[in-house]
This record gives C-alpha cells, structure tokens and sequence, in this order.
C-alpha cells in the first residue's frame, strides 16, 4: 500500500473512532438519569430540559460554527470538539445538583454538533481511495454506532459499576484524551490553498438540486425523530408495564434502534439510493405500526421488534442521504448543507423526546406514542413524494466526491 494510502487509513480510522466516541458519550447518560433522578429529586419535566439543552448545544454549534472550518481546517475545529467533551465530563464528575447537568449537557452538545457536519466531510476528504465511493456511508454509520453503543455502555455501568455516575465518565475522559492526541497527528484534510478567510454564515442548502436536498432531509427528520422517539418512550414503556426492569434494559432496547441503524448503513450500503431510500421507508413504517401495537397491548417483545425495525428503515435511508448530499454538493458548500441536514435531524430528534412528557402527562402513553408515530410517517410520505418530483433515482450520482490532496 502507497504511504499516502495509509496515511488516509490511519486519518479515516482516527475521525471515525472520535465520531464514536463523541457521540456515545450523547447518550452515555440516558440510563444514569434514573440515579440522578433519585439523588437531585428531579421530576420527568425536568429530565426533558436537560435534554432540552443538548439538543440546543447541537444546534448552536452546528450554526455558529458552519463556515470555520473552511478557514482553519477540519482537524482543529474537530480538536475543538474534543475539548468540549472533556469539558462535559468533567461536568458530569463534578455534578451535585442539576446545574451541573445542564452545563455538561451543554457542553456534550457543542462537541457533538461541533463533529457531526465537520468529521462527516473530513472522512469524505481524507477516505482512502478503496473506501471513498462509501466514506460518508461510514461515516454516518459511526454517527449512529455511537448514538447506539452509549446507552448500552451506560446500561452496564448501572448494572455491573458501583458508582456509575462517576466511573463511565472517567473512562470517557481518558478515552478522549487518547483520541486528541491521535488527533494531532491525522492528515488535515482541507489543503491550504482551499481554504477561505473566514465569513460567518448560518447553515445554508446547496445552490443546487434543492429539490432533491429537501426530500432528503424530510425523510432524514422523520428517521432521527423516530429514533429520538424511542429514545424518549423507552423509559416510560417500561416504567408502565415492567416496573422492576433495570438501566440495562432501557439501554439495550434503545441500543438495538440506533444498532440496527448502523448496521442498515454499513451492510447495505451499495444499494441504489432509490431502492434504499423506499425499502428503508417501507421497514420503518412497519416499525412505527410494531411500536403503536406494543404500546396499546404493553408488550416487550413488539416493542423491542419496532425498535430493531425502525433502526433498520432509519439506517437505509439516513445512509443514502448522506452519500447523496455529499456526492451532489460542491467543496465549498459541502459542510453548510451537511450541517443544515444535521440542525434539521436534530431538531426532529429533539422535538419528541421534549414534547413526550407534555402529552403523557396530558393525554397518557398511548396518546403521545401515536401522536409521533403519524408526524414520523406524515415526514417520511412527504420526503418520498418530493423525490420523485426532483427525479432521484432515474440518475444515479454514486461517483466519489471530490477529494484534496
């Protein structure tokens, strides 16, 4: 292998490793609410704003650092991001009220939203040469695989740590120091000559194919909020019907949506981008039916059945949506419109999870699981439809995109 080749390998592995781990530590906490619940006194609502305030740390790093990265480079922004999830951590360590919660939560937002656009264009760039027609297929896939493996992680830290509060997030904070160091010594992959002097502007959608880019992210939206949904039902499914299950079952169930997700993107990921796009909406609509049957009958098995099947139609089309807007996007507009995608999924993502405990508390489970069910289907309908208007499909673009160095 050429040493320019390996260099490109060493660089992909280290963005995708990071990408996992940020975004792993996003959902480390989910089964610790509990414990925190317990030892703060704190009520579901407000459970609901300490994700409320990651899902703002997202966004706000999406938007306020959008163009950055074309001025100082990929590697230092995604440094940056790094810094941010120390400085969570040791938040969290820290934590002795929910005032820490929210500032740790702020901060694992920022470097999440800070990865999520910049390391997904940056393992395009720097992919070597036998994997760059599905870079952003992998990439995409760790963004998951990560969202998938942290509350897994956390589940058995409750189960098997005695004090998981503490000891999952100085493991995290040793495993991040490792992947800064590795950071510094990856191949940046924005050349000199192609970066811009710096001009702030919010996250925008490409000057072309607009048509086909907001098809893409409806049915991206409809994907991440079901995802977000489960992620948000799962708690209270098995408070109501299987009180004395413990983290690790959140954690595994929730785990297995966002496992299956990763799993779609990396098997299926030569599939066409038509095929993808309607077999992947076709499974997770079946998911959503499982999931309004297992709440109406209260059964784990359906339940666990929907979550693997929406995780599956979730990762079909989320994979082909960032291979498609990479593939069709200019150099120059590339980390704007995949952070615009990104601000759109995670705003989708964020809106179940917040409005859940408002309509539980008001019109009980079933009212509140339904309700998200028929917005994810009505997303999905729509993103189908504008495709076929924009003709997606009839010309495949699965060619590399460009590449520097």
């Amino acid at each position: 292998m050429p040493a320019i080749e390996r260099v490109r390998t060493f660089s992909f592995s280290v963005t995708l490793v990071s990408v996992v781990a940020v975004m792993a530590h996003t959902a480390l906490p989910t089964p610790i609410y509990a414990i925190y619940s317990k030892e703060f006194g704190l009520t579901t609502l407000q459970v609901t704003e300490v994700y409320a305030i990651y899902a703002l740390g997202v966004i706000a790093a999406l938007v306020l650092f959008n163009s950055l990265s074309n001025t100082i480079g990929r590697r230092p922004l995604l440094l940056f991001g790094l810094i941010f999830s120390v400085a969570s951590n040791v938040a969290f360590l820290a934590a002795d009220s929910i005032g820490y919660l929210f500032v740790a939560r702020l901060f694992t937002g920022l470097a999440a939203g800070t990865f999520m656009g910049t390391a997904t264009v940056a393992a395009v760039e720097v992919a070597p040469r036998k994997l760059a027609q599905h870079a952003a297929v992998w990439a995409s896939a760790a963004n998951i695989f990560g969202l998938g493996i942290g509350p897994v992680i956390g589940g058995l830290g409750t189960q098997f740590l005695g004090d998981p509060e503490h000891g999952l997030f100085l493991v995290h904070l040793a495993a991040v120091g490792v992947l800064a160091v590795l950071m510094l010594t990856i191949r940046e992959p924005l050349d000199r000559d192609d970066r811009v002097p710096f001009r702030w502007s919010a996250p925008k959608p490409p000057s072309a194919d607009r048509l086909t880019y907001a098809g893409l992210t409806m049915i991206g939206v409809s994907g991440m909020a079901t995802l977000g949904m489960l992620a948000g039902l799962t708690p209270h499914f098995l408070d109501s019907f299987y009180p004395h299950s413990s983290g690790l079952a959140a954690g595994l169930i929730v785990g297995a949506g966002f496992g299956g997700s990763a799993l779609a993107q990396l098997a299926f990921r030569r599939v066409a981008i038509n095929r993808g796009l309607t077999s992947g909406a076709a499974v997770m609509s079946v998911g959503l039916v499982l999931l309004t049957g297992a709440i109406y009958f209260g059964s784990g098995v359906l339940y666990t059945c929907a979550a693997v099947s929406t995780g599956l139609g979730q990762g079909l089309t989320i994979g082909r949506s960032i291979q498609e807007i990479s593939a069709r996007t200019s150099l120059g507009e590339r980390v704007s419109a995949v952070n615009l995608f990104y601000v759109a999924l995670y705003t989708g993502a964020a809106v179940p999870v917040i409005a859940l405990a408002f309509i539980e508390k008001s019109f009980g489970l079933s009212a509140a699981g339904l309700s998200f069910c028929l917005f994810a289907l009505a997303f999905c309908a729509i993103g189908i439809l504008q495709l076929n208007r924009a003709g997606v499909g009839r010309a495949a673009t699965t060619e590399p995109v460009e590449r520097t160095g």
